[in-house]
């Protein structure tokens, strides 16, 4: 059976999301991250990192920080 839609590659905001959270996995947990970006639930931490969510940009700097990461070039990968 085929699919209605077709399936997009993920971007590269969310692929870096994605690693930068495996990278951190020792030092804190996804719920962490979620909590210090000051997202409302760990699902939108998940939906990003699998790039079905968008980066809300008012978030970016908080979720580099977060992600111990530099905030304009996630900024900049959000923005692709």
């Amino acid at each position: 059976m085929s699919r209605p839609y077709p399936i997009r590659p993920r971007s590269r905001a969310a692929n870096y999301i994605s690693r930068r959270i495996h990278d951190l996995q020792s030092v804190r947990t996804q719920k962490e991250i979620a909590t210090l970006a000051g997202l409302r639930s760990i699902n939108m931490l998940s939906m990003m990192k699998e790039g079905t969510a968008k980066v809300p940009l008012d978030r970016v700097v908080a979720l580099a920080a977060a992600l111990e990461c530099d905030p304009g070039h996630l900024f900049r990968l959000t923005l692709e």
